[in-house]
Parts: structure tokens; sequence; C-alpha cells
């Protein structure tokens, strides 16, 4: 299955206004265009662990509060995270400083991190182990030829600008960010 990840910025009042009504605030940030959104493919599930292992203190897709609640919170996995503006301006600024260069790296990582296998998703749905984690023997660590190493980095490395973008543009009007995948 393969979820692609969404990104919107917004005024603080805005986002309070779509926390307030959770049963609504799925649709309200789905009818976000651009410039407002940036519409991730795959990129975001290697961003995600890049940037954790990289140690950027806020993840754009990994880092704030649940949204709009910890209840409702939405997406593929129900977790969908918001930035306030101090955060947006945190990534902004760890986006800018590093260029993607300094993150390559790190993809093996980001990949073995991404595509491991730790939880039982054998599509047995009435086993009792279905969704929990497997045990030692069973977790599945892939490998990456560095020929596919080197055709990811080509290929993050224009959505990576993209992302930066973004942010500094949220972080100079004050914003905060939503992300979720769907």
């Amino acid at each position: 299955m393969s979820l692609l990840g969404d990104l919107i910025r917004l005024s603080p009042e805005l986002r309070d206004e779509i926390r307030s009504d959770p049963a609504t605030a799925y649709d309200r940030v789905t009818t976000f265009d651009q410039p407002e959104r940036l519409e991730l493919d795959w990129e975001w599930k290697l961003f995600g662990p890049l940037f954790t292992i990289a140690g950027f203190r806020v993840n754009p897709f990994r880092s704030g509060v649940l949204f709009p609640d910890e209840q409702t919170a939405f997406g593929a996995h129900g977790d969908a995270r918001c930035l306030d503006p101090a955060q947006v301006a945190e990534a902004a600024t760890q986006l800018e400083r590093t260029p993607f260069a300094a993150l390559a790296p790190h993809l093996r990582d980001a990949l073995v991190e991404r595509d491991t296998l730790r939880v039982d998703y054998d599509y047995d749905y009435e086993s009792p182990t279905y969704g929990q984690p497997l045990p030692p023997e069973r977790i599945v660590t892939p490998t990456f030829p560095d020929e596919q190493i080197e055709s990811y980095r080509t290929r993050l490395a224009d959505p990576y600008a993209d992302l930066t973008t973004f942010y500094r543009t949220a972080a100079h009007h004050g914003e905060c960010t939503i992300f979720w995948a769907a």
C-alpha cells in the first residue's frame, strides 16, 4: 500500500478554528490548494527517518502534536502532526542550513529503518499475532545496493528543495504546518 504525504501551511488562528471541530478537520485541511499545500509522494517516508538519523531537533514528519488531537488524529495511521510557528521556524532553519548532500550519506540507514519489517502483517487478520511486534528471529532487515542508494539520492533532491522552500515560506509568514499521510 502506498501512502502519500501532504503538508499544509496555515495561520495559528485558522489551525485553532479547524482543531475546534475535529469532525470536520480532515475535510477542511484537504481542501487547501497551492501554494499553501505541498503534496509529497513516497518521499516523506524517507525524509522522516532521514531527519531523525541526521539529528534534526524538529522533524516536519515526526515532531509536533497530533492533529486535531490525540483521540481524532487523522491520516492513514492516525498520526497527523501539527507544528506551531516556533517549530516551523526551527524546521525551516534546519532545512536551510542542511544541504541535501549532507543528508545523502544517511540514506542507506533511512531506507533500512523505513523498510525493516518489525510488525506481523502477514495478511492473516485472524491471527492473534497480527499487528504485534515480530520476535527478533522474524525481523527482516533489507539491504540496498549502491546503485539503488544513488537513485534515491537523485530522486529526493528536488522534493527536498521543495520542502525547504515550503518551510521557509511558512516561517516567513509565522504559520503552522500540518502533515498527514493518506
